[in-house]
C-alpha cells in the first residue's frame, strides 16, 4: 500500500498545480484574497518546517522558465520564481505553492492596483507562457509526503515574493507540469 500512495500521491500534486494555473482568472469578484494560515495564537508558524529550510538573502538560481526547459526529473536546481500563478497559490493543507518565472508580469507589475484585486494571479499573461513558467514547490517529510501545515505568511512566504528554491524535480511530465521537492528556500 506505502507504494501505491508513492504512485497516486505525484498525480496529486499534477492536479492540484494544473488546477492552479486553469483556475487563475482575474480576482474580479467578491471574494477576498485568502489570508495566511495562523495558529490559534493568530501568528503564522514555522514551527513545523524543518530548521534552516527558509533562509533570507538574495535570491539567485534558474528563472522558471529556463529551468523547465532545462531540468529533468532527479535533477538538483535552484529555481527563481515569484509566488503566484493562481488566486490561491498556496495549498491550504500541505507545503505546497507554486512560482511563476519573474519575467511574466503580474497585474500589480502593470500599474493598475485596481485592476486586480489578486495581483498574484497573473490572470493578463498568457495561458502557454503561464503553463512553461509554473513550477510547483513541495516542502517533505522523509517520506516523500508534504508536510501538513500551511505555508502562506510563514517565514516570508507570501504572494508576489520572489524566492530560489534549491532542491530536487520530484516529476516534470508530458502536461508541463514540474515539481520540485524543497531543501532550502532563499527570499529578501
Amino acid at each position: 500500500m506505502h507504494h501505491l500512495h508513492a504512485v497516486v500521491f505525484p498525480t496529486r500534486i499534477l492536479a492540484c498545480a494544473l488546477a492552479l494555473l486553469a483556475g487563475a482568472a482575474c480576482g474580479r469578484d467578491s471574494s477576498a484574497p485568502a489570508k495566511p494560515a495562523t495558529q490559534a495564537t493568530g501568528a503564522p508558524s514555522a514551527a513545523a518546517l524543518p530548521t534552516g529550510l527558509v533562509e533570507r538573502a538574495e535570491p539567485a538560481g534558474t528563472h522558471a522558465a529556463a529551468c523547465k526547459a532545462a531540468a529533468r526529473t532527479g535533477d538538483e536546481v535552484t529555481v527563481v520564481g515569484r509566488i503566484g500563478g493562481s488566486r490561491r497559490p498556496f495549498v491550504a493543507d500541505a507545503a505546497v505553492f507554486t512560482i511563476v518565472d519573474p519575467a511574466l508580469r503580474s497585474c500589480k507589475d502593470m500599474g493598475d492596483h485596481d485592476h486586480c484585486r489578486t495581483p498574484w494571479d497573473y490572470c493578463c499573461e498568457d495561458r502557454d507562457a503561464m503553463k512553461r513558467g509554473m513550477v510547483t514547490v513541495e516542502i517533505t517529510d522523509d517520506a516523500g509526503t508534504p508536510l501538513p501545515i500551511a505555508l502562506e505568511g510563514v517565514s516570508g512566504l507570501e504572494p508576489l515574493a520572489t524566492v530560489a528554491v534549491t532542491g530536487t524535480v520530484v516529476e516534470w511530465n508530458e502536461s508541463g507540469a514540474m515539481v520540485v521537492r524543497a531543501r532550502k528556500i532563499t527570499l529578501k
